[in-house]
C-alpha cells in the first residue's frame, strides 16, 4: 500500500536516505522547510514562530521527524538554546497543525529521531529502551524532546520514537569528520579509546524509521546497530578498511574539552546500546558489521 510521508528535518543525510528509499518503494514524499522553495513537495514552516503550511499536512498518512539543531557544533549559550528549541519547537508546532485537522484526516503514525544522548555516560552498560535517566545537557535536551513527541499521540496518532546512535554515512556526520585524518595515517582513539560507540549505517537506520511507520509498533526503540564497539576498536577498523597506518597515541580527554569545550562530551560518552527489539522483531541489517559498512561507504561503486 502506497502512503504519503511528510519529512522534516529532509535535506540531512538521514532524511535523504529515508526519502530515497521511500520514493523507490513508490511512496509519495514531502518535506517541511525553513526555506521557501518553489520545488514540488517541499513546503515552509518555521518552528521559532510556531507555523506551518496547512496544505502540507492534506493527505498525509505518515509523518517522519527529524529536524533538529546540529549536535556536533560548538555549544555556545546560543546555540545550546537552538539545539533544545529547535526539537521542542518542532513537536509543538507539529502538535497544533494536526489539532486543527478533523481527526479522521489526521495523519496515521509520526515516527520522531530520538537520541542515544538520554543514558548517562557508563563503562560497561548494556542500555536498553527501559533506561532513560537523564543527566547532562543533551540527557535532559532529549528527555523534553520525547516529552513534547509524546503530546502528539493524544491527538490519536501512533507515535514511535528512535534513539540514534552514531550514524555513519557518505558525506556528512563522523565519516566526514574523521575520513580526512584517517586518509593521512594519523589516526588515534579519543581518551583512553574505551568507551562504547553505538554505530548504525545510515540506510540500515533509514529502513528502520520505514520499517517503523508500516507496521503497528510505538514506544522507544534503540536506532542502532546489532553491536557497539569500543573508540579503539571502531578506529582499528577504520584505518584497517582504509588500509592506512594506526599507531598514534590517543588523544587525550583534556585536549578534546580545550579544543571542543562542552561539546567534548559527544566524542567520548559511552553508550553501548542493545538491539534486541529489532532482533525480535526479525529486523534484518544490511550491513551488520563495522567491516560490511565501511566498505559499501569507502567503496560505494563495489
Amino acid at each position: 500500500m502506497m502512503h504519503t510521508f511528510l519529512i522534516t528535518g529532509g535535506t540531512g543525510m538521514v532524511g535523504q536516505a529515508l526519502t530515497r528509499l521511500l520514493e523507490q518503494q513508490g511512496h509519495v514524499v514531502r518535506h517541511l522547510s525553513t526555506r521557501t522553495s518553489p520545488a514540488p513537495n517541499r513546503f515552509h514552516w518555521d518552528p521559532s514562530l510556531g507555523t506551518l503550511d496547512p496544505q502540507a499536512l492534506q493527505g498525509v498518512t505518515h509523518i517522519i521527524h527529524l529536524a533538529g539543531a546540529n549536535v556536533a557544533e560548538r555549544w555556545t549559550a546560543k546555540h545550546k538554546a537552538a539545539i533544545l528549541d529547535s526539537r521542542v519547537k518542532g513537536s509543538a508546532t507539529l502538535e497544533a497543525a494536526i489539532a486543527q485537522l478533523p481527526a479522521h484526516k489526521r495523519p496515521e503514525a509520526l515516527i520522531s529521531a530520538s537520541a542515544v544522548g538520554i543514558y548517562p555516560n557508563h563503562p560497561d552498560h548494556l542500555y536498553t529502551e527501559h533506561d532513560g535517566e537523564p543527566q547532562g545537557f543533551l540527557g535532559e535536551v532529549v528527555h523534553q524532546w520525547e516529552a513534547s513527541v509524546d503530546r502528539i499521540a493524544d491527538l490519536g496518532l501512533r507515535v514511535a520514537k528512535v534513539r540514534i546512535g552514531i550514524v555513519l554515512g557518505p558525506g556528512s556526520g563522523v565519516m566526514a569528520t574523521l575520513l580526512p585524518v584517517f586518509k593521512l595515517g594519523l589516526g588515534a582513539p579519543l581518551g583512553n579509546g574505551r568507551h562504547w560507540m553505538p554505530w548504525i549505517h545510515v540506510e540500515d537506520l533509514a529502513r528502520q524509521f520505514i520499517y517503523l511507520a508500516e507496521h503497528p509498533t510505538e514506544g522507544v526503540w534503540n536506532g542502532v546497530g546489532p553491536y557497539s564497539v569500543t573508540n579503539a576498536d571502531f578506529s582499528k577498523a577504520l584505518a584497517r578498511s582504509l588500509k592506512r597506518p594506526y599507531f598514534f597515541p590517543p588523544v587525550p580527554a583534556w585536549a578534546l574539552r580545550l579544543a571542543l569545550g562542552e561539546m567534548a562530551q559527544v566524542g567520548l560518552m559511552s553508550t553501548k546500546c542493545s538491539a534486541a527489539k529489532w532482533e525480535h522483531i526479525g529486523f534484518t541489517y544490511r550491513y551488520p558489521t563495522l567491516e560490511a559498512a565501511f566498505s559499501q561507504l569507502l567503496h560505494p561503486e563495489a
